[in-house]
């Protein structure tokens, strides 16, 4: 009797918990609960579901469960695939807070959380074979109309927040133009003009008709089936033996910059985990963000965010590192800016005065250390021993000199007593480094 009261009791708490913390799948996922008698009998009792208990903070996605998705469960609860699973859900720990943030804003389905799973297997920075790149796999066809910029300076596909973003509001307007989900998702894989084309020919408006008689992409026809399987054995980790994630979650904030800022300053400075931080800011491709009137917002963990808005405060300079270089005569910006990994955007900007046609001797260039490079030019010449020889012959000059033995006008000139703009001789010996 005691035992039969608690089964019930249990039971019933089920019915009315299930539908508020976990998420509203299939009916033929819930229905049943099984247990053990007391003489040990394993046996099953229906679930009193309770529908009108539902949270209004899930957001779910009904389905039906068939043959095909029950075959990549099987798939994905190998352990294989979910040491995989495992991998992928550790990753996501850096950004799910803020992505079912979104999807609990936009009010859509709450399993859509693991799609960037099925997409990129959670990494900001995976590049399929296509050129669809990030989170969410964005090709650079598709960004627009969204609010992500690729340019000398970043790819906002690899941007968690942009792309999340971009992605949600893509998906929500695919449910808005076919009705369905099934339908949406399908459009997220193959395009929604090319689905549309699809249910017109065909007069189907079915997903999985559509599937079954093979008039969808062979990768769309794996891609939603692949999706309700992963979404359903994560949802439900814990009967898999994956971990439940209880671990914190990272919060980030967005903050607009009025300078550009060095990844490797910021993070030493305030403390922050240079990791972290660069994965947070995947789109960045240096450690610099962009120049200040770019209107870039760094991504920074809550908790860090009010040393930020203090520290922005100093001086102008504060979180960047520069090389200074002096212009000696052959060098180019191309050459420059080449060796020093800076784009010429970037030497334009922090020297205004900067022309490639007016380049002087002696002119000092301001460089962002974007990279660890050795000095170069001179100061990497005034490091060489000049204990080889050379004679002149027909054509030279102290430039072309210089070049093939990989020092400076100036330093050639200074070892062999020479003004920098004197005449060579034929025959003339010269002292020169010893290459290696």
């Amino acid at each position: 009797m005691g035992w039969n009261l608690f089964r019930r009791y249990v039971l019933i708490l089920a019915a009315a918990v299930l539908p508020l913390y976990g998420h509203d799948l299939p009916h033929e996922i819930r229905q049943t609960v099984s247990f053990r008698t007391e003489d040990g009998t394993a046996t099953e009792e229906p679930l009193p579901v309770r529908r009108d208990l539902r949270s209004d903070r899930i957001f779910s996605y009904p389905f039906q469960i068939n043959p095909t998705i029950e075959a990549f469960i099987d798939d994905y609860t190998t352990p294989e695939k979910l040491a995989y699973l495992q991998r992928s859900l550790d990753r996501a720990a850096y950004f799910r807070n803020h992505i079912e943030k979104v999807i609990k804003e936009k009010g859509l389905p709450a399993e859509l959380i693991y799609l960037p799973l099925v997409e990129s297997a959670y990494r900001v920075d995976a590049v399929s074979r296509s050129g669809a790149t990030g989170l969410w796999q964005f090709m650079l066809n598709s960004i627009e109309p969204y609010d992500i910029t690729v340019d000398q300076w970043r790819d906002d596909r690899r941007d968690f927040w942009r792309s999340t973003e971009a992605a949600l509001e893509k998906l929500k307007y695919n449910y808005e133009k076919t009705g369905d989900w099934d339908l949406a998702l399908a459009a997220y894989n193959c395009g929604l003009n090319g689905l549309r084309r699809t249910i017109a020919a065909t007069g189907i408006d079915d997903y999985w008709e559509l599937a079954s008689k093979k008039q969808l992409p062979a990768e769309t026809n794996r891609y939603l089936p692949k999706f309700l399987a992963i979404s359903i054995v994560c949802s439900y980790g814990g009967r898999y033996g994956l971990d439940a994630g209880w671990e914190e979650r990272p919060e980030w904030e967005q903050i607009e910059l009025d300078r550009s800022v060095d990844l490797r300053l910021l993070s030493e400075q305030l403390g922050i985990d240079y990791g972290n931080l660069r994965l947070g800011n995947a789109e960045l491709l240096y450690d610099v963000t962009p120049p200040a009137d770019s209107g870039y917002a760094l991504k920074i963990p809550v908790s860090h965010a009010d040393s930020l808005n203090r520290a922005l405060e100093t001086s102008d300079e504060a979180f960047m590192e520069f090389y200074r270089y002096s212009i000696r005569t052959g060098d180019t910006l191309s050459e420059i800016s080449e060796h020093y990994r800076v784009p010429l955007s970037l030497l334009y900007r922090y020297n205004r005065d900067l022309s490639p046609r007016s380049l002087r001797a002696g002119q000092t260039v301001i460089i962002p250390a974007l990279a660890d490079v050795p000095p170069y030019g001179s100061a990497a010449g005034e490091e060489k021993e000049f204990d080889g020889a050379y004679v002149v012959r027909e054509g030279d000059s102290l430039w072309s000199i210089s070049r093939q033995f990989e020092t400076t006008p100036e330093l050639l000139a200074s070892r062999n007593r020479l003004p920098v703009n004197g005449i060579l001789n034929i025959g003339m010996k010269l002292q020169v480094p010893l290459l290696e």
